[in-house]
């Protein structure tokens, strides 16, 4: 019979009681009932027995936020975040552990917001406490720990804690910004520790790192200890170790946390406070060394160049940053490609252009065919559903738009090519028409024109009459003497420049949203917001086109409709980008027109709500 590893499992049992075992030794910190924190009181946090640890308001964005951090000398060190997704709070909110056992966030217009994921109306709590092991806990009348924050870690786990079968870390939306970000730590029920992009299919093309752990249906989680050993704990195997720290614990208190950073990258760390209050923190392991190495790090139609932590994104040729201050959404086409599809020869719409050194992947070729390599660019000109090719092993593999994953790799030689709009493809195939019909056409239509101008004009002409004959009826009547002040009036340029102190104010973006909401409407003949709907996921327009959107099923949209699917595609895709709850992603409303007319192509929009600039 096979030996069990007596260690693991010994870790694997002490960790639940942890929290239990530390209430003993900070009696003198416990939390009682009817205790508050405010950004305006004098009390923001509650301290561990040490004064390592803190949970309470720490500053986010404009507003604050409520989480668990390292107190260090220079910057506090987040490492949990309540609600990360949630918007900041103002400086008026309160946090209370009320009388009746709940922890409760009162925000400025009096809203009660639970910030823990348990039952308080059931399960009722009588006091808590920030432990020096990094976790606030809450407990019952039986010293039963009811919830603790180590069973549910955002992007960080501590020494002495553990990432369970099942569960993920996700990432900070950036260092400044704790909100849930584009990278997920997953460990996985079959055993495997796996790094995703979040919006990915989780499959092997997504995987930017893994373990190689997966033994089939174990029991498995990630265990870092308070010596610092990370390692994957399986419960019928030999443990995997990832790191094992060997910084000497001496003249102070040592620290250990492993962090999903915003980069994608997972690493561990070592914070060591000293006895004369000095700190410092070492990096001692990492998933990975270079950024470029996770898949996502750059967006679609983009590539990532440079090594360690100096990379950088940059658009294939033929593409432009979608948001040159967010690299991250990544590039879209700079021409439009209806031409292509009205065309008979579409190869002499565009230009082929080589980039060395590019690897494309996780992505798939849509068509594989043996041929020289100077006929390879050639090939994908000729095929309008082709955004590029690349040459190897004497075969040419076309790929489709977009693009994702792509990383300059030097040793690797094969070229990849690219298609540009070339110098015909202003030109428009010219559409033959007898000069008899031509004339007969140009008659019809300028008649029509004619009788809809002297209908229109005259229907003018007698409603101002009719308003003229009304007005001087009531003038007759009534006292006008506010009508001076209520009478429209007619602005000269230069007494607009002067009222507005020379256009200094600048137009929002919502009649952009307003635009994007109406074009929805008039696509889906429905308003906004409605109720008698057959799910729930209909109710709100936006969120029910966006979902249609993304499963390809834009059908459901007109439901029996014979509509031109595409251009129905692209009026989606605009009206997506203009509802973005990101101002600063909606576009122009030269770009919407551009986009409507199918002069500039439109990228795939994120959805409205989750897509927030990286800081």
């Amino acid at each position: 019979m096979a030996s069990i590893p007596v260690l693991p499992l010994l870790l694997v049992f002490l960790l639940p009681v942890h929290a239990n075992a530390q209430r003993n030794q900070s009696n003198s910190n416990i939390i009682l009932l009817g205790s508050s924190l405010s950004p305006n009181a004098n009390r923001t946090s509650w301290l561990s027995p040490s004064g390592l640890f803190a949970f309470g308001f720490y500053p986010q964005d404009d507003g604050f936020a409520i989480g668990i951090w390292l107190v260090n000398q220079t910057e506090k060190t987040i490492i949990w975040t309540a609600n990360r997704d949630d918007p900041p709070v103002s400086s008026n909110a309160t946090l209370n552990l009320t009388i009746d056992g709940k922890l409760l966030l009162i925000t400025e217009q009096g809203r009660e917001l639970s910030i823990i994921d348990v039952d308080q109306e059931d399960r009722p709590a009588t006091s808590a406490a920030m432990l020096d092991s990094g976790n606030f806990v809450l407990y019952r009348n039986d010293s039963y720990v009811i919830w603790d924050s180590f069973d549910f870690p955002t992007d960080t786990i501590l020494g002495g804690q553990n990432l369970s079968s099942g569960n993920n870390l996700v990432s900070s939306r950036s260092i400044s910004d704790h909100s849930s970000g584009h990278y997920s730590f997953n460990m996985q029920e079959d055993g495997n520790l796996v790094a995703y992009p979040v919006n990915s299919s989780a499959n092997t093309l997504d995987a930017y790192w893994y373990s190689a752990t997966d033994y089939g249906n174990v029991y498995a989680s990630l265990i870092l200890s308070r010596l610092g050993v990370l390692f994957v704990h399986l419960s019928e195997f030999p443990r995997f170790i990832l790191a094992n720290s060997s910084y000497p614990d001496k003249n102070g208190t040592t620290i250990y946390r492993a962090t999903l950073d915003a980069d994608g990258i997972f690493r561990l760390y070592l914070h060591h406070f000293k006895s004369d209050n000095s700190s410092s923190m070492l990096m001692e392991w990492s998933a990975l060394s270079d950024q470029c190495d996770v898949k996502g790090f750059c967006g679609l139609n983009s590539y990532c160049s440079g090594m360690g932590s100096k990379a950088d994104c940059n658009c294939y040729p033929g593409f432009d940053f979608i948001n040159t201050s967010n690299k991250f959404l990544g590039c879209y086409h700079n021409f439009s490609e209806d031409d292509c599809r009205r065309s008979k020869d579409p190869a002499m719409l565009y230009n082929a252009t080589s980039l060395a050194n590019i690897v494309l992947r996780g992505n798939y070729p849509y068509s594989v065919e043996p041929m020289k390599k100077e006929n390879c660019g050639q090939f994908c000109l000729e095929d309008c559903n082709c955004g590029a090719v690349s040459y190897t092993d004497s075969n040419c593999r076309k790929y489709k738009l977009p693009l994702r994953y792509g990383i300059i790799n030097a040793n690797e030689s094969t070229p990849t090519f690219f298609k540009l709009k070339g110098i015909h493809s202003t030109q428009i195939p010219e559409l033959f028409i007898g000069s008899k019909s031509l004339i007969l056409i140009l008659s019809v239509i300028l008649g029509t024109v004619s009788c809809l101008c002297l209908v229109l004009a005259a229907s003018s002409f007698f409603v101002y009459r009719q308003k003229l004959v009304r007005y001087r009826k009531l003038s007759e009547n009534v006292n006008l003497g506010l009508a001076e002040e209520f009478t429209l009036r007619l602005f000269s340029y230069n007494e607009l420049e002067s009222a507005t102190d020379g256009f200094k104010e600048e137009l929002a973006k919502a009649d952009i949203y307003s635009f994007g909401v109406v074009l929805l409407e008039i696509v889906c003949c429905r308003r906004s917001i409605e109720v008698n709907v057959s799910t729930t996921d209909e109710i709100i327009l936006t969120d029910w086109v966006y979902n249609c959107f993304a499963a390809g099923e834009l059908e459901k949209l007109v439901e029996d409709e014979n509509v031109d699917f595409r251009k129905l595609e692209r009026t989606v895709k605009v009206g997506l980008w203009c509802v973005q709850e990101d101002s600063a992603l909606r576009p122009s409303i030269k770009n919407v027109i551009l986009m409507l007319e199918g002069t500039i192509d439109i990228p795939v929009p994120p959805s409205p709500v989750l897509c927030i600039a990286v800081s």
